[in-house]
């Protein structure tokens, strides 16, 4: 029993493998990128914006860039690889950083007009990304787009390349983004009396879970590995499902619908278990293995597959096989009947950066097929991004393809892909909204305190936070 989670946990983990990739065409039509709606797409525009104002900034010679730990550096590596073989005469200074030390001099630096050239980022990097936009610290990246004839923004997932626009400019440059892909099984759909197309949408996700709970009144909402209590870690993943965006920056207003923000967490309030065994070998005991070693879902209604990829769907699938089950796919909606992404990587250029031409050369090698579909040989041969999709289209299908080991092909593969490409909006949690969810919301999902109460708590708090 142990040798066999251990197997899929290794198998899971090692194959946390996507995204990434793409070579910007030189015969691509440009696309407008002048849309107003932070982090949401829009119509485009009627005309097509004039930036015949605009010039590429000149060449200097050089380039600077910082990179922290191995996440970043299994990206910018191969980038930066690239940018040598096509501007050998651009001296590059690489510098390597701990964590602590990249995000402290990335705050102090680029506000002082100094620092790296091109910033690569998570949500962590910044407090909170919107309000650094907010700030005008960062290039306006659209001219840039529309002016040069190598890359156009129709070549990226619309919806969460508009992650990055404040107030009609394009400050940041998604790289990769998540999305809550979901398996359950045919036999619980036909336990719960449900489709996966009801599990699609807010209502039918929340009442497939409820009726799971009710039929087995022990079981997790998602799968899990026993040692830590999965309450907090369900209302986080129930919050960014529904595709909550507290702040809307443009309007400065907190924008929240109380309804479907209490749906929310009465589901992970629901789920909460004050008695769940959080011992650090609990795994072994939870039966999610049936008699023919395969992954058992009777405990829990959803499983997440370890890594929003398409290997980790694969090996989960296989496992549930080997129990005889028949796994079903979906992605639920957010609480306006779409697709919420969530963007990992993003990229800017400060507005104070010394080598603009060399950073931009950069990013668009950064957003190319070779970086966006690329895969590491020396790890696994995972995608560059280790995790999330790659935000251009042709590097979907490329990322996914493990060579001899696992080629994807056929309408199952294709259903994946297509539900990849589905977002409709985008957001970048601040690891503020996290904070401040856990510090208002958990009293109520504990049963602490009623709604009203933590309701009034979470709202003054967001108002208190949105002006700071």
């Amino acid at each position: 029993m142990k040798n066999r989670i251990l197997s899929l946990m290794l198998s899971l983990s090692l194959l946390l493998s996507t995204f990434a990739g793409c070579r910007g065409g030189t015969d691509t039509l440009k696309d407008s990128p002048d849309h107003v709606q932070t982090g949401t797409s829009s119509d485009a525009p009627e005309t097509e914006p004039d930036y015949s104002w605009f010039s590429m900034p000149e060449d200097t010679g050089k380039l600077e860039i910082y990179s922290p730990g191995n996440m970043y550096s299994s990206i910018l590596n191969p980038a930066v690889e690239i940018f040598k073989q096509l501007y050998p005469e651009i001296e590059v200074s690489y510098t390597i950083l701990s964590d602590d030390e990249f995000e402290t001099r990335i705050r102090t630096e680029i506000p002082a007009g100094k620092g790296p050239d091109l910033v690569l980022m998570m949500d962590t990097t910044f407090p909170d990304i919107y309000k650094t936009m907010a700030t005008g610290l960062f290039e306006d990246l659209n001219p840039y787009f529309g002016t040069d004839e190598e890359i156009a923004l129709s070549e990226f997932v619309q919806p969460v390349m508009d992650v990055g626009l404040m107030d009609g400019k394009r400050y940041l440059a998604p790289l990769n983004y998540k999305l809550p892909i979901l398996m359950t099984t045919q036999s619980i759909l036909d336990e719960l009396g449900m489709t996966a197309e009801e599990l699609e949408t807010c209502d039918g996700f929340c009442e497939g879970a409820v009726r799971f709970r009710e039929k087995h009144p022990d079981s997790t909402l998602y799968f899990d590995t026993g040692g830590i209590n999965p309450t907090l870690s369900d209302m986080i993943a129930l919050y960014r499902s529904f595709g909550f965006n507290l702040i809307n920056y443009e309007t400065g207003e907190v924008d929240v619908d109380e309804a479907l923000f209490r749906q929310c967490m009465d589901l992970a309030k629901l789920y909460y278990d004050p008695g769940y065994d959080t011992d650090e070998d609990a795994v072994w005991d939870i039966p999610y293995y049936g008699a023919g070693g395969g992954l058992h879902l009777k405990l829990f209604p959803y499983d997440s597959f370890s890594g929003d990829n398409y290997m980790s769907y694969v090996t989960s699938k296989t496992f549930l096989g080997a129990d005889g089950e028949e796994p079903v796919m979906f992605l639920p909606s957010n609480q306006r009947d779409g697709v919420t992404a969530e963007t990992v990587f993003g990229a800017a250029i400060p507005k104070g950066a010394a080598n603009k031409s060399a950073a931009w050369k950069l990013l668009k090698i950064l957003l190319s097929d070779e970086i966006q579909g690329g895969h590491d040989e020396n790890n696994w041969n995972t995608s560059y991004f280790r995790v999330g999709y790659p935000v251009r289209l042709s590097a979907t299908k490329a990322v996914m393809d493990h060579g001899e080991e696992m080629t994807p092909d056929g309408p199952e593969f294709d259903r994946f892909v297509e539900l990849v490409q589905s977002p409709t909006d985008a957001v970048i949690v601040p690891e503020a909204y996290i904070r401040y969810l856990k510090q208002c919301m958990l009293p109520y999902v504990y049963g602490e305190k009623g709604w009203d109460d933590c309701w009034k708590s979470f709202m003054s708090t967001m108002e208190l936070y949105k002006d700071e």
